[in-house]
């Protein structure tokens, strides 16, 4: 993280009398709540949240952590990590090896603040995969830091194509709905528009998370092309960088937990250098506090309305999910045996006319059906695959009706007769029929994740 000034002032200096005491929904307890925090950089969820994300965790509630970049162009404080850093003697690289060393770092410090789970952008579930990253990548790298003429933060000026701040928002928010769909918080947790001190990157994380909030409230899609239910994060919040007395929006304090923030802080060693009680000092030596009490602004929702409850498990899934793959195999093959069933059975009906020529009606029947069959199977489950499974379990019906034993008057399949000629044209039919049913399916999805990708 590149330093020129202060991190952040002291938080909580400024705490207003009707200050909610917490970021929750009315009605949602602690050990039922999720809170999704996005943060830029590794050590930003320590220094600037470390202790309200501690003291969600030793409550119960399933905290979440989603990062943006693995912060490439820190500054290096330790003399003998110097080497890692940017445009220092030794580094060779765009500060990748630095950012592989301060993953580590954020590995223990998320240990130590008790989250449940933690994510770059560009991994599962901080990915959609019908957006993808346009620098080719799969990941954004940290735009590092200067300071213009005008006094205003600018990415550095040798800031890599991969950088967060080179991605449109638009692309970037897109993996943050992907990880809001799948985490489904009652809490999101970030910047405000100023980034908290301008860092751009900070900058582009706010602006990106209230978009992402935003797709997350449209439905999205899978990697392998199923639709995931949306979710509308009952509020969001932003981190009080510096507190204003004239800003008319709510604030929440959170009295914290210090121990868990001052190990959290301590694991990013490259970063941060911590002194006597809450002081601590980034690589500019400018010595700051980081008390127990942390405040913020809501950046969008209601703090007085009750959620709706909807996703209250995680891992429900309702009618409009992708079915599990034990599901789909079921539901397609059981569909095919019982629609297999009626179509061989009928497949034989034949009108004869008077003037000798005959219509086999049975045969288009049963066409129809397996074909319906087929296609609720593909794009009732949201999967491909599963439209062609009743059309193998037909063919396999109406080969044990044809060929299981001797005799067999329910699938003929000699030509010398118009019932034989049914029979052999019940398998081109069933293979047919699958074909279509595949490819119906497949575009049905294709023309769903175009609706559905974020514009």
């Amino acid at each position: 993280m590149t330093q020129s000034v202060p991190y952040y002032p002291e938080q909580g200096a400024l705490v207003r009398e009707d200050a909610l005491p917490g970021l929750l929904p009315p009605g949602v307890r602690p050990e039922d709540a999720r809170l999704l925090f996005v943060h830029a950089h590794p050590d930003d969820e320590s220094i600037a949240t470390g202790a309200t994300m501690g003291r969600y965790a030793e409550l119960g509630a399933q905290v979440v952590l989603l990062t943006m970049t693995r912060g490439e162009r820190g500054e290096v404080i330790p003399e003998h990590l110097r080497h890692l850093e940017v445009g220092r003697p030794g580094c060779a690289d765009d500060g990748t090896a630095l950012g592989l060393y301060r993953v580590g770092e954020l590995e223990d410090a998320a240990a130590r603040l008790g989250t449940a789970d933690r994510f770059f952008a560009g991994e599962a579930p901080a990915l959609d995969p019908a957006v993808g990253f346009a620098n080719g990548t799969g990941h954004y790298h940290d735009s590092g830091m200067s300071w213009g003429a005008d006094g205003r933060a600018a990415p550095a000026p040798d800031a890599s194509a991969h950088s967060l701040t080179a991605a449109t928002v638009d692309e970037a928010a897109a993996h943050v709905a992907a990880a809001v769909r799948a985490v489904r918080p009652h809490v999101v947790v970030t910047y405000d528009d100023d980034g908290g001190y301008g860092h751009p990157d900070h900058v582009r994380t706010s602006a990106v998370t209230v978009r992402g909030v935003r797709l997350a409230a449209r439905p999205g899609l899978d990697e392998d092309g199923g639709v995931v239910d949306p979710w509308d994060v009952p509020l969001v919040w932003a981190v009080e960088g510096e507190a204003r007395a004239g800003d008319p929006r709510p604030q929440a304090v959170v009295h914290g937990s210090p121990e868990r923030k001052r190990a959290a802080m301590a694991a990013h060693a490259t970063q941060i250098v911590l002194g006597e009680g809450e002081r601590f000092a980034l690589s500019n030596g400018v010595w700051q506090s980081a008390g127990p009490v942390e405040t913020f602004r809501l950046l969008a929702g209601d703090p007085r309305a009750v959620p709706s409850g909807r996703g209250e498990d995680p891992h429900r899934r309702d009618a409009g999910d992708p079915a599990s793959v034990p599901v789909s195999l079921v539901t397609s093959a059981a569909a095919g045996l019982v629609g297999g069933c009626v179509a061989t059975v009928f497949h034989g009906a034949i009108w004869y006319s008077a003037a000798g020529w005959w219509l086999p009606w049975g045969l288009l029947f049963g066409g129809a059906l397996l074909l319906c069959l087929s296609v609720w199977a593909g794009t009732a489950t949201r999967r491909v695959w599963a439209a062609a499974v009743p059309g193998l379990s037909t063919y396999l019906v109406a080969w044990l009706f044809a060929y299981g034993r001797d005799g067999s008057a329910l699938v003929v399949t000699d030509p010398a007769a118009p019932i034989g000629v049914v029979g052999l044209a019940w398998f081109a039919v069933v293979f047919l029929v699958t074909m279509l049913s595949v490819l119906v399916t497949a575009r049905w999805l294709r023309t769903r994740r175009r609706e559905l990708r974020p514009r």
